[in-house]
């Protein structure tokens, strides 16, 4: 066997104990028992990746949220890069190797705390207007500590993909703050309710908090 046989043998060698290790890790026997573990444990694996969880202070120190320890908030350019159409989010949190993003975008609407889930109502409706690309999966409408928080998810067809996209909303300072976590919906079983208890974790600091 010569030289350049013996490499391409190699590559194909490791070609599939590589697609073997990642049909490992997103099998259903691992999906099932990741999906049993908690944000809030002291360490979470997705898709056999070992993650540690910590709650983190964002948005000017006004909101704290639950995310993997190392989610940094990503820079203009890298945020241009992948939402290069619509509207931009100013906020997002990810740290490159797990499947999915934070992004929050902290409007100039008026909008008091009270209003959140009337809001809400408007923001199925548009999403309804997407048409049939896009189908409502779940809604949740949460009180923490005087706070409203409305959570939608629903599935959207891309150009050349199908997305799962959890967004929720709250009021900051009486201004609309628009959250969203989207990933390809062949993760979902396992990111839908891992993503579920980083959104619910969501809360808005308290005066006493600020002070700290």
């Amino acid at each position: 066997m010569g030289a350049e046989e013996y490499c391409d043998e190699f590559i194909q060698k490791a070609r599939r104990e590589r697609e073997q290790l990642e049909e490992v890790r997103h099998s259903e026997e691992v999906i099932e028992e990741e999906t049993k573990q908690s944000i809030y444990d002291d360490v979470v694996t997705v898709f056999g990746i070992p993650v540690l969880f910590c709650e983190h202070s964002i948005i000017e120190d006004k909101v704290l949220m639950w995310m993997p320890n190392d989610f940094t908030a990503r820079s203009e350019d890298e945020i241009a890069s992948v939402y290069f159409l619509g509207t931009r989010p100013k906020y997002v949190f990810s740290n490159g190797y797990l499947n999915f993003m934070v992004a929050f975008n902290w409007t100039n609407n008026v909008m008091p705390d009270a209003s959140i889930f009337d809001f809400t109502k408007f923001a199925k409706q548009a999403i309804d207007r997407i048409g049939p690309k896009a189908h409502f999966m779940g809604e949740d409408k949460i009180t923490q500590e005087g706070n409203s928080l409305s959570i939608l998810q629903f599935v959207s067809q891309t150009i050349d993909s199908v997305n799962y996209n959890i967004m929720f909303f709250a009021s900051l300072e009486d201004r609309l703050l628009i959250g969203s976590v989207t990933f390809d919906q062949k993760y979902a079983k396992r990111l839908v309710p891992l993503t579920l208890e980083m959104v619910k974790s969501f809360r808005i600091k308290q005066e006493k908090e600020e002070q700290v």
